[in-house]
């Protein structure tokens, strides 16, 4: 039993981490000045390559398996649109509310498992859900529609389908079988990702426009929200179920927020501060059960050491 909720904790720490990663994204972004075409096939490329460096050592090293995964390439495609729009949408609209509508996947996730399982979810993660969604009603109803220079209304369209395909990512990795290793899944995924990147990547005007001064912005995508997010999320969706992870997923949109609010002064109605308080209160009571379970091992060791 201690061992399942160390690991259960562990997997919340991650998915928090990933969230986080995420919600910086909006930076890396609009810092690299390159398109969302050429950023989102970098976050795929430099993550293949690093990706696919490790699980060829260790296939010969260590004869790992690196067999094809239908479930995790069908995955792989899935993440890489859903970061695709998820770009598209940060160059149409503002941070918070382009990390906002994707945070609706791990939400929509919930609710494909359920009706896959055939089963309703513990009624207090339901409630908990709700509260969630309340509190993204909020956001999207107060943020401010006119934003020059901006289309509003596309970005939010972008938003929406990288949420539609956030969730099939989630339910397809969480219904990946267990065989399947963490180096295997990642150098499928990565490899989709990245195959199914390369038709919009040729299809844009001016595909290389900045890589020059934007390159280590570029790089920190690849190596920070691509190898690291894959494998954060792969990990996390290991012992977590989708409903708890939607609820922690509720972490990315407040950080993208706040740092848009923080770093490119985006206007932040108190509307929406109501709404980022709601979300974040629903990731506290769905953590608090393992933070007390935490403090309370640690202090255990401390007294078993004094004595």
């Amino acid at each position: 039993m201690q061992y399942l909720e160390s690991a259960h904790a562990r997997a919340l720490v991650a998915a928090m981490a990933a969230a986080l990663l995420m919600g910086s994204l909006c930076v890396f972004v609009r810092e690299s000045h390159c398109s969302a075409q050429l950023c989102s096939f970098a976050r795929f490329g430099a993550g293949f390559l690093l990706i696919g460096g490790a699980a060829l050592y260790g296939k010969a090293r260590r004869g790992i398996s690196l067999r094809f995964s239908p479930a995790a390439f069908a995955s792989g495609v899935s993440i890489g649109l859903c970061i695709l729009f998820y770009y598209l949408a940060i160059r149409n609209t503002s941070a918070g509310i382009a990390a906002l509508l994707p945070a609706t996947g791990p939400l929509l996730a919930a609710v494909w498992e359920a009706l896959l399982e055939k089963k309703l979810p513990p009624r207090r993660d339901v409630m908990l859900l709700v509260t969630a969604g309340l509190g993204i009603v909020l956001v999207t109803c107060f943020a401010p529609g006119n934003m020059p220079g901006q289309h509003h209304a596309l970005g939010i369209l972008y938003g929406m389908l990288c949420g539609l395909c956030y969730s099939f990512y989630i339910v397809l990795s969480r219904f990946m079988h267990t065989e399947v290793s963490m180096l295997r899944r990642l150098f499928w995924q990565s490899a989709a990702g990245m195959l199914a990147l390369i038709a919009p990547l040729v299809a844009t005007q001016h595909v290389f426009q900045g890589w020059q001064t934007g390159w280590p912005w570029l790089l920190g995508i690849g190596v920070l929200q691509g190898v690291g997010v894959l494998a954060l999320v792969a990990y996390a969706m290991r012992k977590l179920t989708s409903l708890e992870f939607a609820i922690v997923s509720c972490l990315e949109p407040t950080e993208a927020t706040f740092l848009g609010w923080l770093v490119y002064a985006e206007l932040v109605l108190p509307g929406q501060w109501l709404g980022f308080l709601l979300v974040l209160s629903t990731i506290v009571a769905k953590s608090q059960r393992h933070i007390r379970w935490r403090i309370s091992c640690f202090m255990a060791r401390h007294l078993t050491h004094r004595a």
